[in-house]
């Protein structure tokens, strides 16, 4: 079951961005055929590169309609507005560093949220506005009538989505590198104008927490283009 959650914020509809932890992953992907997976760069050579404080990073937003039918089954912007990003993260010191879905966030212009991280990794939409989405329940859960049903039909596409997921993670070696998607959905692509994807990445030793801010407005006019209807509803 492909399920989303919708909030409201600034007058559009949004989902959002969602990471699993990697223990978490015991839902059954049944006899699906997995899909080619992602062959990382040299992170330096992401036109999205960021170093500070040790730390690399960079994203990747699957935009073009090839490249989401190859990796991921479908035409995931166009049918269904999905966007995935692919974030790239290399540790350059000899210092472990953390990865977690609850600092990676998309904000705005004066740093106030416009998308929240959750526990799944795919967006969802609640049913019962009183639900929780508790992580230590998720297996069971996601299976739950609290939520909506499928959206995607193919247990082959959503098993892929949470093969793919960025999953919170500790990187300990210097030169290691961890990546996966977050997926966000675009009900308008306005919404990217002012928006930065913003990762913290926090020094497990000394505890201090670096900020990446990614301007996601370079990706606007692109994203338009593959939304149906130009995004507009």
């Amino acid at each position: 079951m492909f399920i989303k959650r919708y909030t409201s914020h600034f007058g559009y509809k949004i989902v959002n961005i969602t990471l699993i932890p990697l223990m978490l992953f015991t839902i059954s992907v049944g006899c699906a055929k997995s899909l080619p997976e992602i062959t990382v760069q040299n992170i330096y050579k992401y036109k999205t590169f960021q170093n500070k404080n040790g730390v690399s990073i960079a994203i990747d937003p699957f935009i073009e309609e090839k490249k989401l039918d190859y990796f991921f089954g479908t035409d995931l912007l166009y049918d269904f507005g999905i966007l995935p990003v692919h974030i790239i993260i290399e540790n350059n010191v000899n210092q472990p560093i953390l990865i977690e879905g609850e600092n990676i966030l998309l904000v705005n212009a004066k740093n106030e949220l416009i998308q929240k991280p959750s526990a799944y990794s795919a967006p969802v939409e609640k049913k019962d506005a009183d639900a929780r989405f508790g992580i230590g329940l998720l297996a069971g859960t996601i299976v739950s009538a609290i939520y909506a049903q499928s959206v995607l039909q193919s247990e082959n596409i959503e098993s892929n989505l949470k093969i793919k997921a960025l999953y919170d993670k500790s990187i300990y070696n210097k030169l290691e590198l961890h990546h996966g998607f977050v997926y966000l959905i675009i009900e308008n692509p306005r919404m990217l104008d002012s928006a930065n994807l913003q990762v913290k990445v926090k020094n497990i030793k000394t505890e201090a927490i670096t900020t990446f801010d990614f301007n996601m407005a370079a990706f606007k006019e692109e994203t338009a283009k593959r939304i149906k209807k130009g995004g507009q509803k």
